[in-house]
């Protein structure tokens, strides 16, 4: 993160200002936006992964149209005031058209019905109509002509901010390298990038020189994982495993000497942020000769019931109205892309069977309480109180069982946490929150404030009850002369060491591991306060322990398995909006022959039909990848399923979540409007009551990693060992 920082920092001061105005209006499509180093990181984050495998030419690779000839934009407007509309609302939506095409200001139609349906018109063949009227005979190609000024207008935009994009990328990876060239360090992605760009200029038996042998035996796990990166490295490894030509030099042995083992599931692709895609088996069949598949659908870890669940949902999942959405003739249409993505992994999905037919197990989907005049977050907060409760009355009946509570995000890991802790519930934080969700941690933080900016009295009213009270010698000044003295990881334990008596058991676990960041931090740390308490903010720590309940992300859920899963987030959108970029990619073997930024639906028909297929490609991925994290969610169950979810505000619960999905799939008549309403029931009900058998793996499994002894430049042997053993409240 800090050589991120550092290198935007560095990209910035090396421009004048005229140049970063414009850069930053290109960026913005118009707009500047209020941060520049919160603009640039975005960009980077965004698009800087898949453009860093491509010549920096493909951001021009969408060309934006000549806007019309003035004289034929003068005439147009004359035409479309002189027609002759017999409604009123033609009339004036006409003039409008009008007085646009004179002035130029074409950006105030590019979300104008009208226009869209001119485009629909001549995509279908169909006349251009305005609500159930149409419009006036002779107006063809006056409308024709106004379309192709608004489209230059949205593609003119776009085309620009790709251009500066490619202009700050191409500075960015400059500085950057720079800087880890001077600093010696390479992020992982670093290695499948330039392992990939060598690849791609070197045959194989360049390679195999260059490698010094031949690597015969290729096997690989969790393919479904894969990036494009990391499979144009192991493309050419996989091609020699596989190369049959070699029988002739090596006569029947070679089968013997050469072997490439792929094993994956692409219903468990869920890591396309970090460049994952289920679609990287179709590359293996497609690009390697000689591949043999099978299949396992065997399940070693579920009960029938949970299975026969699973079979039931995925294999329906065409009954929701959304596998019925769009025109699939209209390649700009979102909805069309998605619906097909659903239909294919209902049609694609293999009959499962359970291992164990005697295992015991129950599932059950039922709705929470709702606010009355609640916001959305309200309701949320109604959920999760209620699936707290259920959590509690699961643990109190089957102790002994593991539970794993899944959620979409981390905040609500945290707030399920904050929920069960008050139940008395014993719980493990898998993934990590920032340490600020402990109070104890926030007064050390401000105690640094107050030393970083003595004048605002913020900092100083925070910590008069806590850390004053404890020691009254404790001010901005002494708090600053100990930094300045002895550094910031043996003031962060000194302060520590005042508030961990008072605390309880968990805050003084956060306070242990506030001390620990900070040595960490002194191996490289910034020059002011401020630094290492925004790193305090942003970092996320894990707080595990011995504990039957675990709460965590399904991403980070991945490979576990509990007797016991509950699922209480089910209500948000199944796909999310994407800013991010969009790459035209003729198979994942090659490097993007184009990338451009995003823009939303309501703009695609402005696109030639190679973006279009690009951008309806990336939303069938999105769609098939949130297919995949229910997969992966619901899978992680040994014995019983508990899903928790938010009544729906009207009647045909036609909305896209996976809540409404399963509702469908499942064919449930219950009211799904209705307050704490079964929905769904299989099973035994009383599962919990067959098997005694106690949760060895859950304990195992949540041991805290062990930790290795790191000699940091500023940290005395003694500060690092303290912070191991920081008092508790037990101890006084």
């Amino acid at each position: 993160m800090w050589i991120q920082e550092q290198a935007i920092s560095n990209v910035v001061s090396l421009l004048n200002p005229s140049d970063m105005t414009t850069i930053l209006t290109m960026l913005g499509k118009g707009e500047i936006k209020r941060s520049i180093q919160r603009e640039l990181m975005q960009v980077i984050d965004t698009a800087y992964s898949i453009q860093r495998r491509s010549e920096q030419d493909v951001w021009h690779k969408l060309v934006a149209p000549k806007r019309p000839e003035q004289k034929d934009l003068t005439r147009v407007a004359g035409e479309l005031r002189q027609a002759e509309a017999k409604q009123k609302t033609v009339k004036a939506k006409l003039q409008k058209l009008a007085d646009v095409t004179e002035t130029g200001d074409f950006k105030t139609l590019t979300d104008e019905t009208l226009i869209v349906n001119i485009a629909k018109a001549r995509r279908t063949g169909e006349d251009v109509k305005f609500g159930r009227s149409v419009l006036p005979d002779g107006l063809d190609e006056a409308l024709d002509v106004v379309y192709a000024a608004v489209r230059t207008e949205v593609l003119s935009l776009l085309s620009a901010q790709n251009e500066a994009t490619g202009k700050v990328l191409a500075a960015y990876d400059f500085h950057v390298n720079q800087l880890k060239q001077a600093t010696r360090v390479l992020g992982f992605e670093d290695v499948a990038v330039r392992l990939a760009n060598l690849f791609a200029k070197v045959d194989h038996a360049s390679l195999t020189n260059r490698m010094d042998g031949a690597i015969d035996h290729v096997l690989l796990d969790e393919f479904q994982d894969t990036s494009p990166a990391q499979w144009q490295v192991l493309r050419p490894l996989a091609i020699h495993a596989c190369d049959t030509s070699a029988a002739d030099r090596d006569g029947p042995s070679w089968q013997a000497t050469r072997s490439f083992f792929c094993v994956g599931d692409t219903k468990q692709a869920i890591y396309g942020w970090r460049g994952g895609v289920a679609e990287i088996f179709d590359a293996v069949t497609n690009e390697i000769a000689g591949i043999t598949e099978s299949e396992q659908n065997v399940s070693f870890r579920s009960s029938p019931d949970i299975i026969d669940f699973v079979n039931r949902l995925f294999s329906n999942l065409h009954r929701h109205p959304m596998a019925t959405d769009g025109d699939a003739k209209n390649p700009a249409d979102k909805s069309a892309h998605e619906a097909e993505s659903i239909r294919k992994f209902a049609k694609q999905f293999p009959p499962h069977e359970a291992n164990n037919k005697s295992l015991s197990g129950y599932v059950q989907i039922e709705t929470s309480h709702t606010v009355k005049d609640g916001d959305k977050a309200a309701n949320d907060d109604a959920c999760f109180n209620d699936a707290a409760k259920r959590i509690a009355e699961i643990h109190q009946q089957s102790p002994h069982k593991s539970i794993g509570v899944l959620t979409r995000t981390n905040g609500a890991v945290a707030q399920l946490i904050m929920r069960l802790e008050a139940l008395d519930i014993e719980v493990s934080q898998e993934g990590g929150n920032p340490l600020t969700d402990s109070a104890a941690v926030e007064t050390v933080l401000s105690a640094l404030m107050m030393a970083e900016h003595p004048g605002d009295g913020r900092w100083r009213f925070h910590v008069e009850q806590t850390l004053l009270a404890a020691d009254p010698s404790l001010n901005e000044n002494s708090i600053r002369m100990r930094v300045e003295r002895n550094g910031i990881a043996q003031t962060v334990e000194y302060l520590a060491g005042k508030l961990a008596p008072k605390c309880n058991p968990r805050d003084t676990l956060r306070l242990k591991q506030l001390t620990r960041l900070a040595i960490a931090y002194e191996n490289n740390p910034g020059p002011r306060l401020r630094d290492f308490v925004r790193l305090v903010r942003e970092k996320r720590v894990e707080r595990p322990q011995r504990a039957p309940v675990r709460v965590m992300t399904v991403h980070q859920s991945k490979g576990l398995e509990f007797d016991v899963v509950v699922l209480p987030q089910l209500d948000g959108p199944l796909t999310r909006s994407s800013g991010n970029c969009v790459a035209d990619m003729k198979s994942l073997s090659e490097p993007p022959s184009g990338i451009t930024r995003y823009i939303g639906q309501t703009h695609w028909h402005f696109l030639d039909r190679r973006w279009q297929l690009a951008f309806g490609g990336q939303g069938a991925s999105s769609m098939t990848e949130a297919l995949c994290l229910l997969y992966v969610a619901i899978t992680r169950a040994k014995q019983a399923l508990y899903i928790i979810v938010q009544p729906s505000k009207k009647q045909d619960f036609q909305v896209k979540t996976a809540a409404s999905l399963i509702y469908h799939a499942l064919g449930c008549d219950a009211d799904p409007t209705a307050d704490n309403e079964p929905l769904y029931q299989s099973g035994n009900p009383d599962w919990y009551k067959t098997d005694k058998q106690t949760a060895k793996q859950v304990v195992k499994d949540s041991e805290p990693v062990k930790q290795v002894e790191i000699r940091f430049t500023h940290a005395s042997s003694a500060s690092r060992q303290r912070a191991n053993r920081l008092p508790s409240a037990s101890q006084h």
